[in-house]
């Protein structure tokens, strides 16, 4: 063997350990991510069986929570601050009248669960059509924007087909989700991420570590998990996309729902995320905002860079310090 081929025998097997050791990274990210969250853990089930005919009023007493005091879609501040009014007084640009369907949970309180009542949101108010319609939306929005465009490898995955089905899935107890991945994925090709590593995009961890390695984040921050002021960005086009798509004023009951809904989900990735939904949501409400975020080239400086300690001062302190919020099985405290 000469000099040049021993020498290039090191490189290769240092290609392949730091290759290796990447893999052994992300493979760890994913199998922590999902060991952390029970939802994730269910939705890993192949085979996981979702109890469709079962309410919230058959869960025990020991496993709900208790009853919060408001909905995101009005807030009085103890300084006095003048309400917002409901959305949902606005009878005249509804399809359906407005009224309270409280979060399911089970798994000793922590995995959301499909009741009859979110089930005849599905049925009855919003289609899966346009479940699509808004997330279509919201993925139009993200692709633009400066911050979480970096975490999408690729924009011709069907992105907003897949989170539509999804939440359908959540609040009905389909199978479309779980059919989508068996039937219409491609769970053996590995997609190349950041420093050549290699991931099976397969469910929604996977998904979410791959977005961490995404090869269009910059080098410092390849891996970093999601940041509050991340989740915040997420949370307000999300919501922007929800009234864009008209399914806000179509169905306000479904509107308050899941606004609750992504509180609950969007705790696995940052812990104090759930108390900045309800003023992300009505950060869309107001159009000087969006045209602020516009020129600003589509950066959201009001929350990036923003310390905990200032994120909590944006937020009305009785949304921060509320322990009930959003697993309240009543509307008014």
């Amino acid at each position: 063997m000469t000099t040049n081929q021993f020498l290039n025998d090191i490189n290769n097997n240092n290609n392949n350990n730091n290759n290796n050791n990447a893999s052994t990274t992300i493979a760890n990210d994913e199998a922590q991510l999902r060991e952390s969250d029970p939802d994730l853990q269910h939705e890993a089930r192949k085979n996981s069986i979702v109890d469709v005919n079962a309410t919230a009023d058959n869960a025990s007493d020991a496993n709900k929570k208790k009853y919060a005091r408001m909905c995101p879609f009005a807030h009085a501040t103890s300084q006095g601050n003048k309400a917002h009014q409901h959305q949902h007084q606005h009878q005249h640009q509804q399809e359906h009248p407005y009224h309270f369907v409280p979060l399911r949970m089970g798994g000793s309180g922590r995995t959301h669960r499909p009741s009859k009542q979110s089930q005849a949101l599905i049925r009855q108010e919003v289609s899966l059509d346009d479940l699509k319609t808004m997330t279509d939306k919201f993925y139009e929005l993200a692709f633009q924007d400066a911050t979480l465009d970096k975490f999408i490898r690729s924009h011709s995955d069907p992105h907003g087909d897949r989170f539509a089905k999804w939440i359908h899935q959540k609040l009905s107890g389909s199978t479309v989700w779980d059919e989508d991945r068996m039937y219409h994925r491609d769970t053996e090709t590995p997609h190349t991420v950041a420093g050549g590593r290699q991931i099976i995009v397969h469910d929604r961890s996977s998904a979410h570590v791959a977005a961490w390695y995404s090869p269009k984040r910059d080098a410092k921050d390849v891996g970093r998990h999601f940041t509050l002021e991340e989740c915040r960005v997420w949370m307000r086009l999300h919501f922007w996309a929800m009234r864009l798509s008209g399914v806000m004023d179509k169905s306000p009951s479904f509107a308050d729902y899941y606004v609750r809904f992504i509180a609950h989900f969007v705790s696995v990735y940052e812990r104090t995320a759930p108390q900045f939904a309800r003023d992300s949501f009505r950060w869309s409400a107001d159009p000087a905002n969006i045209d602020r975020y516009i020129a600003d080239g589509r950066e959201m400086r009001s929350v990036l860079g923003v310390s905990f300690a200032e994120a909590v001062g944006q937020v009305p302190a009785d949304e921060i310090d509320d322990e009930e919020w959003p697993y309240n099985q009543s509307e008014a405290y």
